[in-house]
Order: structure tokens, then C-alpha cells, then sequence
């Protein structure tokens, strides 16, 4: 008996000593099967002479950011930095104080700017930043989201997600961020938080003129929207940007806003993942969801992977 316990002791020392040995690719996510998953879809694509081979030219990766790799509630971070451009432009003419999603803003109506969605997000923004020229607007937003130190101070990435994007870039992946905040906002701090540089960026773009100002050739902001990156207009983006289908893409439940792109990418030739963010870990983020689960019943449809904040995540954000 004095035998048999020794044995057991010994192969849990060896069990427990291989586990704490082991260094995983993902160590914020749990060993659930949407982290096997991901990892058995890298595996597969990265084995040369493999039937799902996919050459490093071809490995791209697309995230949206609100909600996907960053927090979005509650409200986006694109708005946190200018309240005080709002204000300015209300004081400067109090009719634009009439519109209905800045009468929202200035009130702190969240119900009203959720309703408002992208778009009015972006006339938010345009409406702060409105003839400044683009390096003015950049140096503004980029000031307003950082602290004294330098560190980002206005924007809450997830842990496991950066985790991802380490893995997939180590694995010959090229990854671009998609999202609907304004591309200017973005990619103000795009590379500080998730090493992205600001070239695989796509973004809401606003009207931008070429002018001269002081002898210097400049682009300066309108007020008017060119482009909203958002729902069914991400595919065009990504086709112009990258000239290719994703093979792998990642969203977030909220608006329906990701499913085009994640259609897109799952109707490449070849094998391709889709991730879709699931908000249900209130104790830790928010939960949230969509009332027609318009989302969550494009993945099951389309079989995209839902992952679960809850369950599929063992840290959310950085210690």
C-alpha cells in the first residue's frame, strides 16, 4: 500500500511539475475548446505540406477594436477625448447644440448615443475636430488619451487579446485593425497599445481637404462623414486595404456591426476562423447583448466561434 501511494505521489509531482513547466501560447485564456480551437486552427494552417497550408502571405488577421480588443462601455473610447472640442464648437455656434446627438452628448444621455450608433459617434468627433488640420486633430486626441507619464490612460485593452495577436504575429501573421471608430482616433495609439502601426488601420474616415497653411502644405478635417466603417461597409475597406480575404477575423457582440467582415472571411477558398466576442461577464467587464441576438445567430449559422468572456477567459484585463 506504502508502494502504491509512493507511486501515485510521484507521478503527481512529475503530472504537476510538467504543468507548471508548460508556458502556453495563451496563458489569460482557459483550457476551453474555443482556446483548442484557435490553437488547432494555427497549427493547422502554419504545417507545411499539410491539406490546410496557408503560405505567411496569406495569413491575415482582422479585429474590430470597440468591444473586441478594447472596452467600449460605457460609452466608446473614441468620445472620452473630446468634450472640451464639443464645447468649444457649441460655444462658437450654439445652433450646433440643436442636433439631436450632440444635445445628447452635452446632456450625457447614453441611452440616446448608443441609439445613435456609428454614425453618431462620428459626428461627434467631426463636429470637436472640425479645420484642424489632420496633424493638429492627431496631436489632440493622442494628448487627451495619455497621462502625464506617456501611458495610455483612456483606453482599456483585453489581456487575452493582445495574447492572440503576439501568437498570431509569432505564428506569420500580419494583423490590421477594422473598426468603426474614426481611423484618425485609432490610430493615435494603435501601435502604444497594441503594437498595430498606423498603415494596418481601417477606420471611419471623414472628408478631408488639401490646403496650405502657413506655407506648408496640410489636410484639414471637414465636417462631414466620407466613409462609416461599419456593418456592410468593413468588406469594402478591407478589399481596398488589403486586397484579400481574411483568413481570420474577430468581432464582438453588440450592434451586428462585425458579421459582414466575418462572412467575408469564412467565404474565402480555403480554411478560415471567426471569432465573435460574447459580453457576458458582468462581474468583470459588462454583459450586454443585442435584443434580436442578431450576432450570436449569425454564428451559430455561419459556425463562427463564440467566445465567452466568462468562461473562455481567466484574466480580462493586465494585472
Amino acid at each position: 500500500m506504502l508502494a502504491v501511494c509512493a507511486i501515485a505521489l510521484v507521478i503527481a509531482f512529475i503530472s504537476s511539475t510538467l504543468v507548471l513547466a508548460k508556458s502556453p501560447a495563451l496563458p489569460s485564456w482557459n483550457d476551453t475548446a474555443t482556446t483548442t480551437a484557435i490553437e488547432d486552427f494555427v497549427t493547422r494552417i502554419t504545417t507545411e505540406g499539410g491539406p490546410d497550408f496557408v503560405p505567411v502571405v496569406d495569413r491575415i488577421a482582422v479585429f474590430d477594436m470597440d468591444g473586441t480588443l478594447i472596452v467600449e462601455k460605457p460609452m466608446p473610447a473614441a468620445l472620452a477625448p473630446i468634450v472640451d472640442g464639443i464645447k468649444a464648437a457649441v460655444a462658437k455656434d450654439p445652433s450646433i447644440a440643436e442636433r439631436s446627438t450632440i444635445a445628447a452628448f452635452l446632456k450625457g444621455d447614453r441611452q440616446a448615443l448608443a441609439a445613435a450608433g456609428e454614425a453618431g459617434m462620428v459626428e461627434l468627433i467631426s463636429t470637436a475636430i472640425a479645420g484642424r488640420t489632420l496633424d493638429e486633430a492627431a496631436a489632440d486626441l493622442g494628448n487627451e488619451l495619455r497621462s502625464a507619464d506617456g501611458k495610455l490612460a483612456g483606453v482599456k485593452p483585453y489581456q487575452p487579446m493582445l495574447e492572440l495577436i503576439d501568437y498570431l504575429e509569432a505564428n506569420g501573421f500580419t494583423v490590421w485593425i477594422c473598426s468603426g471608430s474614426p481611423l484618425l482616433f485609432t490610430r493615435s495609439f494603435s501601435e502604444q497599445a497594441f503594437g498595430i502601426p498606423v498603415e494596418r488601420v481601417m477606420g471611419t474616415t471623414l472628408v478631408t481637404k488639401f490646403t496650405e497653411r502657413d506655407g506648408r502644405s496640410q489636410l484639414v478635417v471637414g465636417d462631414s462623414i466620407d466613409h462609416i466603417n461599419d456593418k456592410e461597409g468593413k468588406p469594402p475597406t478591407i478589399n481596398q486595404a488589403i486586397g484579400k480575404r481574411p483568413l481570420l477575423v474577430g468581432g464582438n457582440v453588440l450592434s451586428g456591426g462585425d458579421i459582414a467582415m466575418m462572412r467575408y472571411s469564412r467565404d474565402r477558398d480555403g480554411p478560415s476562423l471567426q471569432l465573435l466576442i460574447n459580453h457576458d461577464d458582468a462581474a468583470r467587464e459588462f454583459a450586454y447583448a443585442e435584443p434580436d441576438n442578431f450576432s450570436l445567430g449569425a454564428a451559430e449559422k455561419y459556425g463562427f466561434h463564440v467566445v465567452s468572456m466568462k468562461d473562455d477567459w481567466a484574466t480580462v484585463f493586465a494585472p
